[in-house]
């Protein structure tokens, strides 16, 4: 029930952003009727990455910016399903576990030789996460508005050729 809730809201989520268009919105606020805005900053991003144990991991992160701390955290929420390959289904994969997790995020500056570049790290809260999640913390590399990637503790890339660590903006 809790994945359909969720599904549910990164729908919405999706919808509103969409919205914003015709409403001399920016990209990082949500439209709450026509020719208005208020300073929601949600974003939800999806991407298939990789995985030892299955075909793939896709990930589903919605991140609900706070306003009153100028938008570097808040709070996230990330399901994890882990699809292998299926040869009846209609896309080739099933679903062959999920994992939710929540918690806070922040948003932070690189320094040295990551200098100018911007951070999301996740912290996970333990007590509004399943078991099996992972514990993290997690960090992406903001790459644009539109795009993040999965990057390691100490803020560098993956460097295997072939492996994409991208998530997109749901729009």
């Amino acid at each position: 029930m809790k994945k359909i809730l969720f599904f549910a809201g990164a729908a919405m989520s999706a919808l509103a952003l969409g919205a914003c268009s015709g409403n001399n919105c920016s990209s990082y606020n949500a439209c709450s009727g026509p020719g208005t805005c208020n300073l929601d900053k949600d974003k939800v991003y999806t991407g298939v990455l990789p995985a030892a144990d299955a075909d793939g991991i896709r990930y589903t992160l919605k991140l609900d910016y706070d306003d009153d701390k100028n938008f570097m955290e808040g709070g996230y929420d990330l399901l994890e399903t882990y699809i292998v390959g299926d040869s009846v289904s209609a896309t080739g994969y099933k679903d062959a576990g999920s994992f939710r997790s929540e918690g806070d995020f922040t948003v932070m500056k690189g320094d040295g030789a990551n200098s100018g570049k911007t951070y999301i790290k996740l912290v996970q809260d333990p007590g509004e996460s399943s078991k099996g999640s992972d514990s993290g913390p997690l960090y992406f590399l903001v790459e644009s508005d539109s795009t993040l990637v999965m990057v390691n503790a100490e803020l560098q890339e993956s460097t295997i050729p072939g492996l994409n660590y991208t998530l997109k903006i749901v729009k």
